[in-house]
């Protein structure tokens, strides 16, 4: 559903923003006030009671205490509620996620480093089993797992959890996407379940790790987004969730390794400012990204710099330039000609400040597609211009609108009312100084979206959040429901059928290069920039894992001030 940039960078992954389109799925949170500053804490001088001054000693050593096995991370918008499958939130999901909630198996960085493709672990399951001719997968159960009130863990509750994934009520997006195979989950015994598919769909086993086992006897006729029970399995539960953020703490009963933390503390501050005060006074050991306003300037304070390491998320997002089908989009050297007049560095530097970087496809490691990372797409207007006279679309003089016969070059770029202007201004001159007729196009959301559904536009911005590892099918497949340019290649889809019939993330790693190679041949998109936000994780914070644009919270410790590393 549509957005504007602002509140698309807000949503959970997943969801699919235009640069005109898309709708914040955790409502609109108190935006961050970068220009204000945090007060300062006043200074008593003239009260010192002996009662008052030991209270506050010993407050402060309780409050040290804690924070020697609290990790604190900054929470700058309400999540709203924090049920991890009915219409996730983005903060919802990095809360809970690994945390309270598990799943079947578990998505692994390669312990070699991020340029190596994941592999799966057990998680609640301890293993799976893809039968013969690929349509059946059979998953074995871990036995002796309790969810935080005491009921045990079966078959019936992982059932109901991957049949309320299935759900188009539900809201679980992606997963249900991913999971769009399965014919029917059956129980084939009280710690075992057989999957059946209607075709062999290797992103049916990417799913069983990202799909949250319920419990069923809780969550069984509470599938709306809203407040209200919080029971997993996880290494923590709920302690507390208040105005001032949400409270994790240890797991007792856990079936597994105990984690190294204590609690985790998700810390509610609306002001950007006022966070980074926070952290400065040690009270927050991650801020997960620091507002433009912020970069690169408080990052290099010495305060911050002596306490915090940079933190690089990551996430699996694309913005891109989506091609319409009509002419002369219809012609693969017009469409590469469009994507070598954008400048991504300069975009890159001056409309993200430093935020974001070139991208030429959703392919690098841990992206939408995970593999190595293809080369962004080289800015050069000498060689957009020969391709567009070998198109038949020439000039008579430099600063001329491009015509061929008694057509001119002319086309429309659909923009959101109130969304922000300086990347499309930046592809708007580029465009126009190449000696092609643009007009911009602005309407609303739902005017918007319903063009590009029907296919009826010639270039729109757009940005794609998802899942990382995940099926590109949508975006590029002929048939597929974000293929907004129609675009059908025989080639293309027989790739994204290999990656859809590959069994793990080594098999899609692999062929990830050839989806590039065949993308930069037929311009289906044009790649433009991939957020890359920049936020501050403190140096006490040791084993910090980044899977999927967010930390993997669970495996943290924390060192002794005195012997944090000097670099993470």
């Amino acid at each position: 559903m549509p957005a504007t940039l602002e509140q698309a960078q807000r949503m959970g992954r997943a969801a699919w923003v235009l640069a005109v389109a898309v709708a914040a799925c955790e409502g609109a949170p108190a935006r961050p006030q970068p220009w204000r500053h945090a007060r300062d804490e006043p200074v008593a001088t003239d009260v010192d009671p002996p009662a008052i001054a030991g209270e506050a000693e010993r407050e402060a050593l309780e409050r040290a205490a804690r924070r020697a096995t609290t990790l604190s991370v900054w929470l700058d918008a309400d999540p709203v509620h924090l049920h991890p499958l009915a219409s996730p939130t983005e903060w919802g999901r990095r809360i809970v996620m690994d945390t309270v909630f598990e799943t079947l198996i578990r998505y692994e960085p390669s312990p070699d480093g991020p340029g190596q493709p994941a592999h799966y672990a057990p998680g609640l399951a301890t293993a799976w089993q893809v039968g013969p001719g690929g349509r059946t997968i059979r998953v074995e159960l871990r036995d002796g797992v309790r969810f935080h009130d005491g009921r045990a863990f079966t078959a019936v509750d992982a059932q109901f959890s991957l049949d309320a994934a299935r759900q188009p009520r539900t809201g679980a997006g992606e997963l249900r996407a991913l999971l769009a195979d399965v014919e029917a989950v059956d129980i084939v015994g009280p710690r075992a379940l057989r999957i059946r598919l209607a075709r062999p769909n290797g992103y049916t086993i990417r799913a069983l790790a990202e799909v949250p086992m319920l419990s069923a006897s809780v969550y069984r006729g509470r599938m709306a987004p809203r407040r209200g029970p919080v029971v997993g399995t996880g290494p923590y539960r709920v302690d507390r969730w208040d105005d001032g953020g949400v409270r994790l703490v240890r797991n007792s009963n856990y079936w597994g390794p105990a984690p190294a933390v204590d609690a985790i503390e998700f810390v509610r501050i609306d002001d950007a400012a006022q966070a980074l005060s926070a952290a400065r006074r040690g009270e927050i050991d991650v801020v997960p990204a620091l507002i433009p306003e912020h970069y690169p300037g408080q990052a290099e304070v010495p305060a911050i710099r002596e306490r915090f390491a940079p933190l690089h998320l990551r996430p699996p997002a694309v913005r891109y330039l989506a091609f319409g089908s009509r002419p002369p989009l219809d012609d693969p050297r017009v469409r590469a000609a469009f994507a070598m007049l954008i400048d991504r560095d300069a975009i890159a530097e001056r409309v993200y400040r430093g935020l974001a970087r070139p991208v030429a496809w959703p392919v690098w490691p841990g992206g939408p597609a995970s593999g190595p990372e293809p080369p962004p797409i080289p800015y050069d207007p000498k060689r957009a211009a020969a391709l567009l006279d070998a198109a038949g679309w020439t000039t008579a003089s430099p600063g001329a609108v491009r015509a061929r016969g008694r057509d001119r070059l002319h086309i429309a770029l659909l923009a959101l009312d109130g969304a922000p202007a300086a990347e499309r201004d930046a592809i708007v001159a580029a465009l126009r100084g190449a000696g092609v007729f643009v007009e911009v196009r602005r309407g609303t959301a739902a005017v918007l979206r319903n063009r590009l559904a029907a296919g009826d536009f010639d270039l729109a911005l757009v940005e794609w959040r998802a899942l990382v590892d995940t099926d590109l099918a949508p975006l590029f497949e002929t048939r597929g429901r974000a293929n907004y340019g129609r675009l059908s290649d025989e080639q293309l889809d027989a790739l994204l059928e290999r990656m859809r019939r590959a069994a793990t993330p080594a098999d899609r790693w692999a062929i990830a290069p050839a989806i590039a190679q065949r993308l930069g041949q037929v311009w289906p998109i044009a790649g433009i920039v991939a957020p890359e936000p920049v936020g501050l994780i403190a140096r006490r914070v040791r084993n910090a894992q980044v899977v999927g644009g967010w930390l993997r919270l669970r495996d943290v410790a924390l060192a002794e001030e005195e012997d944090a590393p000097a670099d993470q």
